[in-house]
């Protein structure tokens, strides 16, 4: 998201350097981002640093979590919880109108069913790494 005024890779760094002289034993970092590619970049930059790193902001929860190679666990998106027959949440004819016309048109939460999506990411108290990831979708 170039909107930024500070690039968030170098901060993530200036932040894990001040956590790590507290002595902190599980860091986990929700990457709000807009790109795949800028999340699943943000996993490998911060593998081995983190205990786990899960990508937000797309509403869409992505099927490839996983344990990196220096044991960081990575899902690129955790999904969304709201109405099912949406558009990320929003009444589909509303952002519909927005996408056809490029007007404003002001976004209405969707009614209906729901859908929860997450993960569970079980942390192993003796290494503080996680040992198992498990995404929810229901």
């Amino acid at each position: 998201m170039n909107v930024l005024t500070e690039n968030p890779f170098l901060i993530c760094k200036k932040i894990l350097k001040s956590l790590k002289e507290k002595e902190v034993d599980i860091i986990i970092v929700d990457f709000h981002a807009e790109a795949t590619a800028e999340k699943i970049a943000m996993g490998y930059h911060l593998d081995g640093e983190v205990t786990i790193i899960f990508g937000t902001h797309t509403h869409v929860q992505t099927a490839d979590e996983k344990i990196l190679e220096k044991g960081t666990a990575y899902i690129t998106d955790i999904g969304m919880t709201g109405p099912k027959t949406s558009v990320i949440g929003m009444d589909v004819e509303a952002s519909l109108k927005r996408f056809v016309t490029t007007l404003p048109e002001k976004y209405r939460v969707a009614k209906g069913d729901c859908i929860l999506n997450g993960c569970v990411f079980e942390i192993n108290d003796e290494n503080c790494k996680v040992a198992k990831i498990k995404r929810i979708s229901m």
